[in-house]
């Protein structure tokens, strides 16, 4: 007799069992050899005697056809078999979102064969890559795979409709891959599995060679060489200079690492009244960020062998730390916003009120285009032969510069001068901090006139940014609940100035409150302490956790929810910032002052500017070196996230005593200097630092 346990234990097998022969439906097809693209291309050239008068339609595809000839006659050869082996196969784990098989990229671009019948030698490999839509797939609801039906795909990973399956290939560089699309699709249709791979094409082609040198590039070397050998240079007068105690000169140690290198790491432990010693831990904190925002973003962008993890990772509540990260950026506007008055009306009580606006703006523009500079001219030169690999193409693309688009970014007015494609497009910060600084002396200017009364502008500026946010939303019918999601978002809300001031006022407005009251000593009740405490912290969990459940449900909110959230997160966020770094300032910030202005955090807050600028290069670098796909994994994105932050940390201590220092050492030379600049510690550059130079002679600390 059989046992009722038995029973249960077989249905749910054969439950199973179903629902696995549902899905294998869906690819059976395709997973009938993992060699089967090779088998069907290399069969096609064995014995379709047609295809050359199809290559004689191509350029230079007769070559390439006679080639792969030669190539199918000595299969078992230690020297042709690289071509064969470099090829990849369907992948395994279809159904769990791998697309992707790379083969063996290495090896296939350094293949070099020499053919006795052959005139033109060595036949050399090339990468390309094989690429086969799901579409036709996915439109056959009942084949549909069943473990994507439930996840609410949003941000840069694409629904499944949109996916397809893409499979190294390994030809001779003589092969075009319009004439290799063509033998795919030929040779599919002749093994009767053209309707099962149909929209087969082949695409970015590559011989793994860089790219040959232009001008750009040997201008590009020949100046970040010149750089380095003015640091070396004025090092080592330094040195020699001390070693026989003589007085250096001091415009000839602009450049010197020694020189440089103690101001950047260096540490004051002595409070200042003058100071606002909190910001210092808000920058680095918030740079982190950023920089963990940005690893996961490009971490979404690579091919994952468990993409169904990666999309179902946005159900999870740990994701919201990073989808809603972008309100770190507002930090850095409420930093710049509170400097800006914070150092500008106690440079205005020296100069009984006046302002050299002329001149605020050349130091400014001097203060932060090097870096800017240095960067651009990287993106141009370095960047394009520093590395090749089979995802140059997904890691390069996103820079999109080319000579005719980059002029705005030195001028600052990409985020309303938009050019398709843009070029290094993560510097929309600059240009709207460059904006905001623009119009910082007439606010300057009016508050002093009009004292707190102006408190009422800021509010209604602040409003109208924030109604400005709201309205787009309406009027487009926006529904997301994270930024990027859109890209009519990302232009209409996301870079502009207009709806980006409101934090940058909240900090004006604090800063001109802590200046007028500096010398006043508060005391605030306990109870209101805490409240203050627990509503700043409210509004932040509010802000980052508060579109969980809508977003891991329905993937978006409706358009009134999108339009008010966006609307306001940002002028909330800077509020509780605001409470933050106030109470830190008199005195009441308890454990979060002691651990947000503790000196420590002084080197790697006048890193930040340089961080900002280069991380970015930096992540796309790591993920272009990549030889195959990435597992992701929250653990995995944390070791990305150290990676990225210890070389880009390399690279900007570099950065900053090439470019950044010697400009500041410079500039003071040219425009002179006053004693009051042995009294501060400058703050660092933006986006996590303000430099505010309000009349002459210039203030180092401003």
């Amino acid at each position: 007799m059989i046992q009722k346990p038995f029973l249960t234990f077989l249905t749910v097998c054969l439950c199973f069992l179903i629902i696995g022969i549902d899905a294998v439906s869906v690819v059976n097809n395709v997973t009938v050899s993992s060699e089967i693209l090779s088998e069907v291309f290399f069969n096609e050239i064995r014995y379709n005697r047609d295809l050359i008068n199809k290559a004689k339609l191509y350029h230079n595809s007769e070559k390439c056809f006679r080639e792969l000839s030669e190539i199918i006659k000595k299969p078992t050869s230690l020297e042709v078999i690289p071509f064969f082996d470099s090829w990849g196969k369907f992948p395994s784990g279809i159904l769990y979102g791998n697309v992707y098989d790379i083969g063996n990229f290495d090896q296939c671009v350094r293949t070099s064969v020499k053919f006795s019948e052959l005139p033109d030698n060595p036949v050399n490999g090339q990468f390309c890559f094989a690429r086969v839509p799901l579409k036709n797939l996915e439109d056959q609801p009942e084949r549909r795979i069943p473990v994507f039906s439930d996840v609410p795909i949003t941000g840069s990973r694409a629904s499944l409709s949109e996916l397809e399956l893409s499979i190294g290939i390994c030809v001779p560089d003589s092969c075009s891959a319009e004439f290799l699309t063509d033998v795919l699709k030929e040779g599919l249709g002749h093994a009767g599995l053209q309707e099962a791979l149909s929209g087969i094409s082949v695409h970015w082609c590559t011989d793994g060679k860089p790219p040959p040198y232009k001008a750009i590039h040997i201008i590009g070397i020949v100046i970040f060489g010149v750089f380095g050998v003015l640091m070396v240079l004025s090092s080592l007068y330094e040195y020699f200079m001390r070693l026989f105690k003589k007085t250096p000169v001091p415009v000839l140690l602009a450049f010197s690492i020694l020189t440089n290198g103690r101001k950047l790491f260096d540490i004051n432990t002595k409070s200042s009244p003058n100071t606002i010693n909190c910001l210092t831990g808000i920058r680095v904190i918030s740079m982190a960020w950023i920089m963990s925002c940005h690893t996961y973003m490009t971490m979404q962008m690579i091919p994952a062998i468990n993409l169904i993890e990666s999309v179902s990772w946005f159900k999870n509540v740990y994701s919201m730390i990073f989808i809603n990260g972008t309100v770190a950026v507002d930090s850095f506007f409420f930093i710049g916003g509170l400097l800006v008055a914070w150092l500008g009306f106690r440079e205005m009580d020296k100069t009984n009120g006046k302002l050299n606006i002329v001149m605020m703006y050349v130091h400014r523009y001097i203060r932060l285009t090097p870096l800017v500079a240095a960067s651009l001219l990287y993106t141009f030169s370095i960047n394009e032969i520093i590395f090749t690999g089979p995802f140059r193409e997904k890691t390069l693309g996103t820079d999109n510069c080319t000579p005719e688009n980059w002029w705005p970014i030195l001028l600052y007015i990409q985020n309303y001068f938009i050019q398709e494609p843009q070029c290094f497009a993560r510097s929309w910060y600059l240009a709207i901090d460059f904006q905001l600084y623009l119009f910082a002396p007439f606010l300057l200017l009016a508050m002093r006139k009009w004292g707190k009364k102006f408190f009422a502008v800021l509010l209604v500026l602040s409003l109208m940014s924030i109604a400005c946010v709201m309205t787009i939303f309406i009027a487009n019918g926006f529904t997301n609940l994270r930024s990027f999601q859109n890209p009519n978002e990302w232009t209409k809300t996301y870079i502009p100035m207009h709806t980006r001031c409101s934090p940058w006022l909240v900090g004006f407005g604090l800063g001109y409150f802590m200046h007028i009251n500096r010398q006043r000593k508060f005391h605030l009740s306990k109870v209101f302490q805490l409240l203050a405490w627990f509503v700043s912290a409210f509004i932040m969990i509010a802000v980052v956790f508060g579109p969980y459940f809508t977003m891991s449900t329905k993937g978006n909110g409706t358009v009134f929810e999108a339009a008010m959230y966006e609307g306001w997160k940002r002028f909330s966020w800077a509020i509780a910032l605001a409470w933050i770094t106030f109470a830190c300032q008199i005195g009441i910030g308890g454990t979060v002052d002691a651990f947000l202005s503790h000196p420590y955090w002084q080197p790697f807050a006048k890193l930040t500017y340089s961080l900002y600028l280069i991380h970015s290069f930096v992540l796309r670098v790591n993920f272009g070196m990549m030889r195959t796909e990435i597992f992701f994994s929250d653990y995995n994105a944390v070791l990305y996230f150290w990676n990225t932050f210890g070389i880009s940390m390399m690279v900007a201590i570099i950065s900053t005593l090439a470019f950044e220092s010697p400009i500041l050492i410079l500039e003071k030379f040219i425009f002179g200097g006053s004693s009051s600049d042995k009294k501060q510690t400058p703050p660092p550059s933006e986006p996590a630092i303000q430099r505010v130079t309000f009349a002459e002679p210039p203030q180092k600390g401003v």
